[in-house]
């Protein structure tokens, strides 16, 4: 199977997946293909995938069978249905397909220069050093440090860059969007991600629903977050674990537990507190 078909067979699946059928026109907006090829290529997967779809006269579509929403609902993870719209996206959606069905709420993201992060990513690439300007609320002057990266980081909202700091003689993050002026390369870096014990540490952060609630919205709490016997387990790294918290609007605690929703276990908290840029 050429690579070229495994990537409409993929889209078939999103499709059927998530809305239980598809038809013709969906490949042709997709793909930009003629109706009959798009018409061929339905065909084929029906050929490879017989136990998948069944035509539907009155609808004129493929439905998915009994047996093909068994298997993807034990193949999909719960943030398929992102991918399933970004498969389903397409520069030129004259068929309304996609337009004003979903909207994804958009917060202002830092700007990134990217002359600045061009010398920030071979740095990272070939383990350098680099000396370059930087900006802080600490430090509302642009100084230049000396730092040795190894990794990009998104919390949601921005960029950071994961480093070590000459200056202060440990790994920290630094916002993308503060770097500034003429970047210098330093040599070889001494210290990189092999050397970041944050970085390599994993840790369990378990969340629940908050004790606050009755039984009955804990469970609503537990469906949301696809917890198991009352918890859910997120593996991440100790370096990560404050970003972890923010986006899940647990690194403080709310007054009510409709604000609230979820908690750490108290275990969980004992074992991440190390990490904690402030206790919870």
């Amino acid at each position: 199977m050429s690579k070229e078909i495994e990537q409409r067979f993929a889209f078939v699946n999103h499709v059927l997946g998530w809305e239980g059928q598809i038809n013709a026109t969906h490949i042709a907006v997709k793909f930009q293909l003629s109706r009959q090829a798009a018409s061929a290529t339905l065909k084929q997967y029906r050929g490879q995938f017989p136990e998948h779809v069944e035509y539907n006269s009155s609808e004129k579509a493929f439905i998915a069978t009994e047996q093909f929403n068994n298997y993807f609902k034990q193949q999909h993870a719960f943030n398929d249905f992102s991918n399933y719209l970004a498969a389903i996206a397409t520069s030129d959606d004259q068929s309304g397909i996609v337009s004003g069905i979903a909207l994804e709420v958009e917060a202002p993201l830092r700007n990134v220069n990217p002359l600045q992060i061009r010398h920030i990513l071979r740095a990272i690439r070939e383990k350098l050093q680099i000396d370059i300007g930087y900006i802080s609320l600490s430090s509302p002057s642009y100084l230049d440090r000396i730092i040795q990266p190894h990794s990009l980081i998104f919390d949601g909202l921005r960029w950071h860059v994961r480093a070590y700091c000459n200056k202060n003689a440990q790994f920290r993050d630094f916002t993308l969007s503060r770097f500034n002026g003429d970047a210098v390369f330093e040599g070889t870096a001494t210290h990189t991600q092999e050397h970041d014990e944050k970085w390599n540490t994993f840790v369990d952060v378990v969340i629940e629903a908050d004790s606050r609630f009755s039984a009955e919205q804990k469970c609503i709490i537990e469906k949301d977050f696809q917890m198991q016997q009352g918890c859910r387990v997120i593996p991440t790294r100790a370096a990560l674990v404050n970003y972890l918290l923010r986006r899940l609007h647990i690194d403080e605690y709310k007054s009510t537990p409709q604000q609230q929703q979820i908690v750490l276990t108290k275990q969980s908290y004992e074992l991440i507190r190390p990490y904690l840029v402030q206790p919870i």
